[in-house]
């Protein structure tokens, strides 16, 4: 008669010790959570954003007069954009490898145009296209207003042609001004398909005031 109850209590022990190495197993196994009680989880990665650069000026090396060209500003309306005709805004088109005198004192330029393959940032579409490097020196006696006022539009195809778009994660901000004495090159990013490079028109205003340089020939 005391021998049943001893199996007994015995069993008992021994079921509840596998009991509690089954629940510590268990819990060892479950994800671990924060104090705030949520489960910690790997960090998310984000993708690189490209980073857009501020074109830095430089001192404005002395120019040739016999490479740059001072267009005949009678065909500019002063009141072109008020009355939303911009072509009136334009002066006439120079081959894109000579230099706009504007104003007397600012000359604006380009560079070697690049044919690459754009990335685009959120919001844009990227593809194959130019850069653009456009030069605005200043040789006047003041400084001049240029990030809130430069506009470099680009059009491919024969007469008014078809706008190209820009990629703006792939072009260089403007520095806010440019010195008297100084020069800058702002390269500037557009998709062009291949086929539609024969005929390039680039605009470069410097907004309300200026007449706006145009240029126009082969993109590569």
């Amino acid at each position: 008669m005391l021998i049943l109850p001893a199996v007994l209590v015995l069993g008992l022990g021994l079921a509840a010790c596998g009991g509690g190495k089954s629940n510590s197993a268990a819990s060892s196994s479950a994800p671990s959570v924060s104090a705030s009680g949520s489960a910690s989880a790997p960090a998310a990665s984000s993708a690189a954003t490209p980073t857009v650069q501020t074109a830095q000026p430089t001192e404005a090396p002395p120019s040739p007069s016999d490479d740059v060209a001072t267009p005949d500003a009678s065909s500019i309306d002063p009141n072109a954009v008020e009355n939303g005709d911009l072509s009136k805004d334009e002066y006439p088109e120079v081959p894109l490898d000579k230099s706009v005198r504007i104003d007397g004192d600012v000359v604006i330029s380009l560079g070697q145009m690049q044919a690459q393959d754009f990335a685009s940032g959120p919001g844009e579409v990227g593809g194959a296209g130019v850069l653009v490097p456009v030069t605005v020196t200043n040789n006047s006696g003041q400084d001049l207003a240029l990030a809130s006022v430069l506009s470099t539009t680009v059009n491919y195809g024969e007469g008014g042609g078809t706008p190209a778009s820009e990629v703006i994660s792939a072009s260089d901000a403007a520095p806010a001004t440019l010195a008297a004495g100084q020069t800058v090159t702002i390269n500037r990013a557009f998709v062009i398909p291949a086929e539609g490079r024969g005929s390039v028109k680039v605009v470069v205003d410097l907004g309300a005031g200026h007449g706006a340089a145009t240029f126009r020939g082969a993109a590569g």
